[in-house]
């Protein structure tokens, strides 16, 4: 058998798969059970009974896998920071593993914890924290700590979900696959406090060369604070060094968009340049090939220890550390199998790593290269340049790939099938001339200096790349993860390719069924059917955002909250997944109350990822936020200023504006006093979305609308402010449920108690998002069925 480790490999994984599926605790019959699999399948061999033999390896090493993913599992739900509940500041004590990943508004430090103090007792608690610390306006300079370095801090425990939605979140996972067990928040640099005078680990040295490196980017390529780069240098930091946190959004969503992100994420083609530029410089001077593999192999256990080990590059540099031996001991290596024992290796270290789509997308590219490029290569016309090679290789990866992204990014992008061709040989080129740079930059700034003008014309030409066929949308669009049997059906499809046909006509009906399986992938025909009325209060923070669904198919978002600092949108991370979860391609009304950060920041995210039928909204000139969404809406899309009076019957529901009129617009100001009131009535039972309004406009309702403001759930107003929910406006809603759209640990301390004891006064059953998560009321026979995360997710 050509790769005799493949097989064992997928059955090891295939357990893993079982153990995270089950969350299966870890049990010692496990090990013995596995040991005793292996051993008799071991005699078997001894014993010639090969058949029996190769059935009971595989089952050792599935035996293997599931319970070494168990023992993972228990020690990371068992470890003392992870169960550790308490609120307020803690005292922490640990020391430094990476250099702290530097972005436009914080900086991230992983550490591993070793002394925690709680009420003012220390205890011995060790585990892997992820701390975020806030820039601040009393902290001019960045965060200077080297992996390696001892620190004391002051931070708050985060809580491990980040938002409860109606959908996985992915910071478990991720903290998982990760290893680390607990999150923290510290709102400053000054909480943090360096303990050592010196570092003298290995760890330290290549965290400070790789800061020296750092520092001369940004030198010559300074953005508008201590905190950021210039466009062009942070790229460049990203293509050289692996830290992408310092890109802006607009490159961030560019390179998305076209699928060259791959380009930017250091991984397994950066490593391949490496390898390539090394081992060309190291040709010139030696003639012995295994020497030179040899030195190869130093160079990218030094390249990995400097951009400090992140997973990506610690893949790449496994497998091809593997191959590079495999080369050294024979010369005969088979692909496969050293892809088989990578995986292994890397499982083995972090079972969890599974979960982590950056590993799924590694393997299936390496994978998708070897079994594809040359049955590809072969059926394509002999073009110069190596154009032909390059296209098999493109066409290999993304048939290896693309399930797994649609999945989990919800982008279908055939722009990277034209742009891999010319931006990945100038990605080389930036990282030849770049590394050149980095190493003259340390020794003779001055001309470090006049070659970054050269790399800032290159990059600048890559990101013109990058963005050439960003216009037409057709090349790149968002639609929902497709059914799990499709993508199951696309790879089987993929793989009987390969086989050695056994009817007539095989390979004929595999190449339609790929077809169809890829269609159904890439169009997504299925659409969404509700029976009855769902009305959803997104968790997006600090901040409103509702989701009304509609018997029928057709769906309403009322705005998709937001943040005034900060790069996180949750109209691009919360609401648009949820939407994809439930199967929409296109919001059929969106509707923006007013146009503040917490509830129009989200919004063009929303415009850019579906189709929008009509957009309601009121009037706001030279407002950004209300330039950028209409910006980004298509020019199908019907636009809709709203005022009171105004209603529309969707699927037997009544949707009706309250506020604001004309009148108001004299006596309000514009903001948070003139966002736009709805009520939403449907057979029986009612919704008034109060938006942000303060106590004076609700008794401008009262007089406005008397006996019409009565509903069955009233959205707070405002949060939950001190200033809104007045006993008047609470007296004429008289609603039998309130939700209050705060955030957990918001900074305002919303919701207020005094509007917690006046709804309580009142008889009101209060839902808040802050403590129950997203909340979701469903029409049932008898009534409104209400659900939460909280409560148990469904």
């Amino acid at each position: 058998m050509p790769a005799p480790l493949l097989l064992p490999a997928l059955s090891f994984i295939a357990g893993i798969l079982f153990s995270i599926v089950l969350k299966s605790a870890y049990s010692w019959h496990l090990v013995l059970l596995t040991g005793i699999t292996i051993a008799v399948g071991w005699l078997g061999y001894c014993f010639r009974k090969e058949r029996a033999a190769f059935w009971l390896i595989l089952a050792g090493f599935f035996l293997a896998g599931f319970g070494l993913c168990s023992l993972e599992y228990s020690r990371h739900q068992n470890n003392e920071l992870r169960q550790l509940r308490v609120e307020g500041y803690l005292d922490f004590k640990g020391r430094v593993l990476r250099s702290p990943e530097r972005r436009a508004d914080r900086d991230i430090l992983i550490i591993k914890v070793e002394e925690v103090r709680v009420s003012g007792v220390e205890k011995r608690i060790k585990g892997h924290l992820r701390l975020t610390v806030a820039h601040s306006s009393t902290s001019q300079e960045p965060l200077e700590l080297l992996a390696g370095d001892r620190v004391e801090f002051s931070a708050t425990l985060s809580p491990e979900d980040t938002f409860r939605n109606f959908f996985p979140d992915f910071m478990p996972r991720y903290l998982r696959s990760q290893r680390i067990q607990a999150r923290a928040f510290a709102k400053s640099p000054l909480l943090i406090k360096k303990i050592n005078q010196k570092n003298h680990t290995p760890a330290g040295f290549f965290s400070g060369l790789r800061r020296k490196l750092q520092k001369g980017i940004e030198k010559d390529f300074p953005g508008p604070d201590r905190f950021t780069l210039a466009a062009e240098g942070a790229v460049l930091e990203a293509l050289l060094l692996g830290a992408d946190g310092r890109l802006d959004p607009e490159t961030d969503r560019q390179f998305q968009k076209t699928g060259l992100y791959h380009l930017l994420a250091i991984s397994g083609a950066h490593v391949a340049v490496v390898s390539l530029l090394f081992y060309s410089f190291l040709g010139l001077f030696i003639t012995r090939k295994r020497t030179i593999q040899l030195i190869l192999l130093a160079v990218l256990i030094f390249y990995a220890f400097l951009v400090e080990g992140q997973p990506s590059v610690f893949r790449a540099v496994i497998m091809t550390s593997l191959f590079l031996l495999g080369k050294l001991i024979s010369a005969d290596t088979n692909l496969l199998n050293t892809l088989a024992l990578s995986a292994l290796v890397l499982l083995v270290i972090n079972p969890f790593s599974l979960e982590d789509v950056g590993f799924q997308l590694t393997f299936l590219a390496t994978l998708s290269l070897v079994l594809f490029f040359k049955p590809i290569f072969k059926v394509l016309p002999k073009l110069p340049f190596r154009v032909s090679e390059m296209t098999a290789m493109s066409l290999a990866a993304v048939a290896g790939t693309m399930p797994v992204i649609i999945s989990n990014f919800n982008r279908v992008t055939f722009a990277s099938l034209i742009l891999n061709l010319p931006a990945a040989p100038l990605m080389g080129l930036i990282m030849a001339v770049g590394y050149i740079y980095l190493a003259v930059n340390l020794m003779l700034p001055a001309a470090g200096h006049l070659l970054s003008f050269v790399l800032k014309y290159l990059i600048r030409f890559f990101s013109w790349v990058a963005a050439w066929l960003e216009p037409f949308n057709s090349l790149s669009y968002r639609l929902p993860s497709p059914p799990t049997m499709v993508v199951i059906g696309f790879y089987l499809c993929l793989l009987l390719l390969l086989a050695k046909p056994r009817f007539r006509y095989q390979k004929l009906l595999t190449a339609a069924g790929l077809s169809v399986f890829f269609l159904v992938m890439i169009i997504y025909p299925f659409r969404p059917h509700n029976e009855r009325l769902t009305v959803t209060f997104m968790d997006v923070g600090q901040g409103d955002s509702l989701v009304v669904e509609f018997p029928g198919s057709r769906v309403m978002v009322i705005d998709a909250g937001g943040f005034v600092q900060g790069s996180f949108d949750p109209g691009e991370s919360l609401v648009s997944p949820y939407l994809w979860h439930r199967g929409y391609k296109k919001i059929d009304y969106l509707v923006c109350s007013h146009f503040h950060p917490d509830h129009a920041g989200g919004l063009p995210a929303l415009a850019r990822n579906f189709r929008v039928g009509e957009f309601w909204s009121v009037e706001e000139k030279g407002n950004r936020l209300s330039e950028e969404i209409n910006r980004v809406l298509s020019r199908k899309t019907r636009k809709k200023m709203l005022r009171a009076g105004l209603s529309q019957v969707i699927d037997g529901c009544r949707v009706e504006v309250l506020y604001p009129d004309e009148q108001a617009e004299a006596l309000f100001h514009p903001g948070n006093d003139l966002s736009v009131i709805l009520k939403l009535d449907c057979a029986e039972q009612s919704f008034l979305l109060a938006a942000d309004i303060t106590a004076p406009v609700e008794d401008y309702l009262v007089r406005l609308w008397p006996g019409k403001l009565e509903a069955t759930v009233l959205k707070v107003p405002h949060h939950g402010s001190r200033s809104s929910a007045s006993p008047t406006f609470l007296e004429a809603v008289s609603p039998r449920w309130a939700v209050i759209t705060a955030g957990r640990n918001n900074v305002y301390g919303f919701p207020d108690l005094e509007v917690l004891e006046r709804l309580e006064a009142a008889g009101i059953e209060v839902l808040r998002i802050d403590r129950d998560g997203a909340v979701r009321f469903e029409q049932g026979a008898s009534g409104l069925v209400i659900r939460t995360p909280a409560a148990g997710m469904n």
